[in-house]
């Protein structure tokens, strides 16, 4: 989940580079500017309100665990590992499958797993879902 917290250091830092270009204008910096705000405006602010949408309005579903996926990021010189868990669920109204993917974890948290996994979604906006991993014994970013 986003946290609030992250929405505003997100936005802080935006304004400390709008504050840039204006006393150094140069292509650079409002390039730098424009790709943080967008990257704000854009990913950041509708994924923290999809995610609020859902924790005020949306209902509890099982969803279906279908698979925890792995995939490495390189960082320095050493790969680290990622783990998402990928769950499915029909639309009540429709009988749409829906995917929903958890936040990634750098631990697997396939022991912990059982046959599905409580989703918090708003069905008129499928995209606004949260998914709960407090069973988990480690810390979800």
């Amino acid at each position: 989940m986003i946290s609030l917290t992250t929405l505003i250091i997100a936005g802080a830092i935006t304004l400390c580079l709008l504050l840039v270009s204006l006393a150094l204008p140069n292509p650079i910096t409002w390039l730098m500017t424009l790709a943080m705000g967008a990257v704000w405006l854009f990913i950041l602010l509708p994924k923290y309100q999809g995610e609020q949408q859902a924790v005020q309005q949306g209902v509890v579903i099982q969803a279906a665990v279908q698979e925890v996926r792995q995939w490495s990021r390189k960082q320095s010189d050493t790969y680290i590992d990622f783990y998402e868990i990928i769950a499915v669920a029909p639309n009540p109204n429709s009988g749409e499958m829906y995917t929903f993917v958890s936040p990634p974890m750098r631990d697997n948290p396939q022991p912990y797993l059982g046959n599905t996994v409580a989703v918090t979604v708003v069905w008129s906006n499928p995209k606004a879902y949260v998914m709960d991993l407090s069973f988990l014994p480690f810390k979800v970013p």
